[in-house]
């Protein structure tokens, strides 16, 4: 290695590294998102709805459209 040529910083790699799994986690959670508002959820509803039930939908879980915006059900049939 030259006296110019510096090794990479290990701080440096580790950055990057916590940025490429945060990056793939909110990917992840992105794509269980989508699975919720395809079933009539709002956008924000749908984030949240990942976290408190883990993941995708269940086959009976949705939203319905209320007055007041969608709200969730365990009883969806579309």
């Amino acid at each position: 290695m030259s006296e110019n040529e510096r090794p990479a910083k290990p701080w440096i790699r580790r950055r990057s590294s916590q940025l490429g799994i945060a990056l793939l986690l909110f990917m992840v959670w992105s794509l269980a998102a989508n699975q919720w508002i395809e079933r009539g959820c709002g956008t924000a509803q749908s984030y949240g709805l990942v976290v408190t039930h883990f993941g995708e939908p269940a086959a009976n879980q949705g939203c319905e459209s209320e007055p007041g915006g969608p709200a969730y059900t365990d009883q969806y049939d579309r």
